[in-house]
């Protein structure tokens, strides 16, 4: 199979993400539990790091397991798919949560710009999983999956620089 090597990539990138955001949460942070604000930045930024890094080994599992190659594409599309509207359900409901208790940090246009991303990997991926996309499926995947790598930086660019009121002080 001529798996991307865009797939591996990722899967680096993804882990990197992961890294640095357990790095800028320990630097930033002080002494005891998270904040709700930290904890849900958190789980975003791993959620889709470690969601782009996973996703990028499917396709290779299920070579290795004897798919055909139109298999391969359509099933890893189908785990995409999946993973993408749980996220999205997931982090949409987290993210309107956090505007409650925080809204200097909430930003309709970064959420919506964000989400409308999400809901394009989904179709592109539904488009592979019904062929209509054939020639293309290992580039729509590889599209999906540096979508999360991209909400992934925005996520971690956050939770550097829009910091609730209060958080030199809270933060350390």
């Amino acid at each position: 199979m001529d798996t991307p090597e865009s797939l591996q990539t990722i899967a680096e990138i993804g882990v990197a993400f992961a890294g640095f955001s357990g790095l800028i949460v320990a630097l930033r942070k002080s002494a005891g539990p998270l904040t709700e604000v930290q904890k849900y930045r958190l789980q975003v930024l791993l959620s889709l790091a470690f969601g782009a890094m996973f996703l990028s080994f499917v396709p290779e599992l299920l070579y290795d397991f004897g798919a055909s190659p139109a298999e391969i594409w359509v099933l890893s599309s189908i785990v995409l798919s999946i993973y993408s509207v749980l996220f999205l359900a997931w982090w949409l409901t987290a993210s309107l949560r956090i505007k409650t208790t925080v809204p200097e940090i909430f930003n309709w246009f970064a959420l919506s710009r964000m989400a409308i991303g999400h809901v394009v990997v989904v179709f592109l991926q539904l488009a592979v999983v019904f062929s209509l996309l054939e020639q293309s499926s290992a580039g729509a995947y590889s599209a999906a999956l540096i979508w999360y790598l991209i909400h992934a930086a925005q996520q971690f660019t956050r939770m550097l620089f829009v910091q609730p009121k209060g958080a030199l002080h809270q933060d350390g």
